[in-house]
């Protein structure tokens, strides 16, 4: 039983178009995949050799006549693992398979963002083998169906054995989980059209050990069945100008929601059959954003970075880390909280920001060593212009919970900073403070020279506003001849004073429609691959994840110029010196 709006969901990488520009259609030998799984043994050849394997020209290739389903692996190495399992299930109205985006290129996304990931090579209808017969046979499908007229509210039927064909992949995979580097309890299907009804009536009707733990619905028709008490987490991702799935309403997603958790992203334009997104439509976001939902429902963790900048004092420090200005207390706990659950293990802090009892107090919450937790805080000038910096730093420790300080900066170029850099020199070699910086000394470069010329322990790094639009070249040149690391505040073009203003960048976006990622990914993965330290600040969890998983990627040498070239030395910080001196007035809070 193939229902009509599934039909149309073929036909419109087919007959449909056929009619109009008659795409050449062309037969080619069956590919060759390495490691492929057999779902139920080692089959007949001659059932091997039934399948038609055929590209059409500008839309990839397609298989019909599948009588042997298989798993085709892609597997990432161990050491990019996330625990979890992808299983791809194409469209194709149940009479071929969609192998294009919906396919392959989703098989090597969800690969490279550590899945362990299957293409379900399931059953379909036979049909006639002959490409005359077949177009003939299809039209007459198609011809019957019209005749009746389209509705969204009939049930469309999974073929008994496409259900069986995926509730057995999902039993092999939990059943080989160790041999997967997968956990037995985080195995999805995400599913295209066809295949994404699959999805749904696994999650709705397979035995336990069949069923997925979450699923994706990309573009699947939305219609009602009956339904258990209890549902595993359903992402949807649709346009609301699918003559097919976009016409069919919105009575699962609320009956979903009272049976378990599901997600909706409805985009206003794309059609059908999107595959992975594609501009100039907003649909290329859904991979992210359903990526950011499974670190959301903890299915998947960011794995603990492993990327350092070695600081001229020897000590390697964590690249990225968690920015936590204007955070309160609270807020900074629970920030601080889901960056280490996360992966992140540098977290950033200032007397300033009056949050630094927060930031500690989730450190040791967190059950994570603290000597392989990068803490950095910032003395504020009130604290070195009295000249007992040793009794600051002290409060600090004690603020923060801990009994010693990875690195502390000098926050601001004003007051009597160099008595404030002979106090930090001072409880490096007490043991208090690993490693000690300048914040802000840019706004006159010579009083950054004037530290250099008279520091004992000279500065292992500088923070300064950094990002596309104000990459500080010759600061950075002048901090290279010294050796001294930099790190940028404002990594993302100033999101308060800036406006988002970088995420509105052409090229940027640009850039972010081909990768399918986020602008934030994209200006971030620029700082990583540029040798920065960076650390965006963010208290919405789904944020926190995201922006370190710009270690899963990497920009092209070409992409990177691009970024490069959009430096006009334009700041968001744009205070003057003398309105800096203010910073002298005020005390924070202890």
């Amino acid at each position: 039983m193939i229902n009509i709006l599934l039909l149309l969901a073929a036909m419109m990488s087919l007959t449909t178009t056929a009619a109009y520009s008659e795409p050449k259609v062309t037969y080619i030998e069956a590919p060759k995949f390495p490691g492929q799984i057999y779902l139920y043994g080692e089959p007949k050849k001659a059932d091997v050799d039934f399948e038609q394997w055929y590209e059409i020209e500008g839309r990839g290739q397609f298989v019909r006549n599948v009588k042997v389903p298989t798993l085709i692996p892609y597997l990432p190495e161990v050491k990019n693992s996330n625990g979890a399992a992808i299983i791809i299930a194409p469209g194709g109205a149940f009479l071929h398979h969609t192998f294009g985006s919906g396919g392959y290129e989703a098989a090597e996304w969800f690969k490279s963002q550590g899945f362990a990931t299957f293409i379900l090579k399931y059953r379909v209808e036979i049909t006639p083998r002959e490409e005359a017969d077949y177009q003939a046979y299809v039209a007459e499908k198609m011809a019957g169906y019209r005749a009746g007229g389209l509705s969204g509210n009939y049930a469309p039927a999974t073929p008994d054995y496409a259900f069986e064909d995926v509730n057995a992949a999902v039993k092999l995979i939990r059943s080989r989980a160790d041999e997967f580097h997968i956990k037995s309890d985080k195995i999805g299907i995400v599913g295209f059209s066809a295949g994404a009804l699959m999805a749904v009536y696994n999650a709705e009707s397979a035995p336990l050990e069949c069923k997925a733990d979450f699923i994706a619905s990309i573009y699947g028709q939305l219609v009602m069945r009956d339904m258990p008490e209890k549902l595993p987490p359903m992402f949807v991702a649709m346009s609301s100008d699918d003559e097919l799935s976009g016409q069919s309403g919105f009575e699962i997603i609320q009956a979903w929601q009272k049976r378990g958790i599901v997600e909706l992203h409805l985009y206003g334009q794309g059609g059908h059959n999107f595959g992975m997104g594609h501009e100039p439509f907003t649909n290329y976001l859904w991979p992210t954003e359903f990526l950011a939902w499974l670190r959301m429902l903890e299915i998947i963790d960011q794995p603990a970075n492993e990327a350092k900048i070695k600081l001229n004092n020897g000590l390697e420090m964590p690249q990225f880390g968690l920015g936590t200005l204007r955070s309160n207390v609270e807020q900074a706990h629970d920030a601080v909280l889901a960056a280490l659950k996360a992966g992140y293990r540098h977290i950033d802090t200032a007397h300033a920001y009056q949050n630094e009892r927060g930031v500690g107090a989730a450190v040791r919450e967190s059950g994570i060593p603290r000597n392989e937790i990068w803490i950095t805080s910032k003395l504020w000038p009130t604290d070195y212009n009295s000249g007992n910096v040793e009794e600051s730093i002290n409060k600090m420790l004690e603020r923060l919970g801990i009994d010693y300080i990875d690195l502390v900066y000098l926050h601001q170029a004003v007051g009597d900073y160099m008595a404030g850099w002979r106090g930090l020199e001072k409880a490096v070699k007490q043991g208090k403070i690993r490693a000690i910086g300048l914040s802000n000394f840019d706004v006159k470069e010579e009083l950054f020279n004037d530290v250099l010329s008279k520091a004992e322990i000279k500065p292992a790094i500088v923070q300064i506003e950094l990002h596309p639009y104000a990459q500080r070249k010759s600061f950075r040149e002048k901090c290279a001849r010294n050796n001294i690391a930099v790190e940028g505040w404002y990594p993302l073009g100033g999101t308060h004073g800036g406006n988002y203003i970088l995420f509105k960048d052409p090229v940027i976006l640009e850039i972010a429609g081909r990768y399918g990622k986020t602008p934030a990914e994209i200006i971030l993965r620029w700082h990583v691959q540029e040798g920065f330290s960076t650390i965006p600040g963010s208290r919405n969890p789904a944020h926190i994840k995201q922006n370190i998983s710009v270690y899963s990627f990497e920009l092209s040498e070409s992409d990177m110029n691009k970024i490069r070239a959009l430096d006009s030395e334009k700041r968001f910080f744009t205070s003057t010196w003398e309105e800096i001196q203010r910073f002298n007035d005020w005390k924070p809070e202890d």
